[in-house]
């Protein structure tokens, strides 16, 4: 173990009670059933199911079976992809550094698929970068040896875990049909499809790899999806102000404004911190609370699956849930003012989610009373 892993294992240990509240497993059990049974099923039809993926899975085992590898080398290629991650996501490259060997030269080459296609800076290469994967993931086409880049790590995943093509693609829709300024989406359903195909592709990417030998079923994908989408509209949901001011758009469906009568003139003028017409504001909470209620339930399917998963991915899962917990009580206690500054979803009380999770799973709170159906 290194200096910095004991200096991590340390901070693992730090007191976290005074924040969390463990509940008995028996009441969470007893609360499962009044969750909504059949949310991921009223996800946009864009999300597959679990059953789609199981059988994608099982078609890349068959393709690649004749080729299969014992261990993952940390090539050069390997390595870009770690730096990659290093520089642009400390937190998750921390995460990994929980895995086995093979499972973080398989994230960080998957990080570095995915940074490829969001790097990209017209359709032109977006559509070169998914003939680039198409090829990959074609086991009938080698690869090319002289090279040692992204694609030749993920071939090299590919022959190790069972990684499927479907996600990547879903990634690369989502770029393509990345919203224009102003009010990104008209419905619910527009805003958990964005959702989707920007976080919870990702949980579809590196299932595979983080649950190993652990038996695969439709429950531990349906956790992985639900898992990304949470995260996702969880941060969107925190920073509806700053994101408006620093990339120009809105994540409030417009939808939601006509049935809470709000305008958007009224909308854009207090993201824009040049009214404050809806801090406190009736209307603008129930908005908030009916986007929120969708969260729980996700954090809810993601921590049932994620407790079925290996011990370090079962770690990851939990301190994700208990992060993104937090955050959902952080805006409902501000009275849901996320129009000004935003609150960031990753700081130093990430390493008590950490140590919180190395005990026992959390079950998500349930949101407080909502001012409208969630309608998706």
């Amino acid at each position: 173990m290194t200096h910095c892993e004991e200096h991590l294992a340390h901070n693992l240990f730090l007191d976290t009670c005074d924040d969390f509240e463990f509940e008995d497993a028996c009441d969470y059990e007893e609360e499962e059933d009044e969750v909504q049974p059949d949310l991921l099923a009223q996800l946009p039809t864009i999300v597959p199911t679990g059953a789609q993926v199981l059988s994608e899975m099982s078609a890349i085992r068959k393709a690649f079976e004749r080729e299969h590898t014992v261990g993952l080398p940390l090539t050069a290629g390997v390595m870009t992809c770690r730096d990659a991650m290093v520089k642009d996501a400390a937190p998750l490259f921390a995460f990994s550094r929980l895995l086995a060997e093979d499972q973080k030269h398989a994230i960080w080459s998957l990080y570095g698929v995915v940074c490829q296609f969001n790097n990209v800076k017209s359709f032109e290469e977006l559509s070169d970068m998914r003939s680039r994967l198409r090829r990959v993931f074609n086991a009938d086409i080698p690869v090319d040896s002289n090279t040692d880049d992204v694609w030749n790590a993920l071939r090299a995943t590919l022959k190790r875990y069972s990684v499927i093509r479907r996600p990547f693609e879903d990634l690369a829709d989502g770029i393509a049909k990345h919203p224009a300024p102003g009010l990104a989406f008209t419905t619910i359903a527009d805003l958990l499809s964005y959702a989707y195909r920007e976080s919870g592709v990702v949980g579809l990417i590196a299932l595979p790899v983080l649950a190993e030998h652990a038996a695969l079923d439709e429950r531990v994908v349906e956790a992985a999806i639900a898992l990304g989408v949470a995260l996702k509209l969880t941060d969107m949901l925190n920073c509806i102000g700053h994101h408006h001011r620093t990339l120009g758009l809105c994540w409030i469906p417009r939808e939601c404004l006509e049935r809470h009568k709000v305008s958007e003139t009224e909308l854009r003028s207090n993201l824009q911190q040049t009214s404050s017409t809806l801090v406190g504001d009736l209307r603008w909470k129930s908005i908030m609370q009916e986007l929120l209620a969708i969260v729980p339930p996700l954090l809810q399917r993601a921590t049932r699956g994620g407790e079925m998963l290996p011990s370090g991915a079962r770690l990851a899962v939990r301190t994700a849930v208990r992060m993104c917990s937090r955050m959902v009580l952080q805006i409902e206690d501000r009275d849901y003012n996320s129009l000004g500054p935003h609150q960031e979803m990753f700081t130093w009380r990430m390493v008590a989610d950490v140590a919180g999770a190395m005990w026992a799973p959390e079950a998500p709170k349930k949101p407080k009373k909502q001012g409208g159906a969630v309608s998706i």
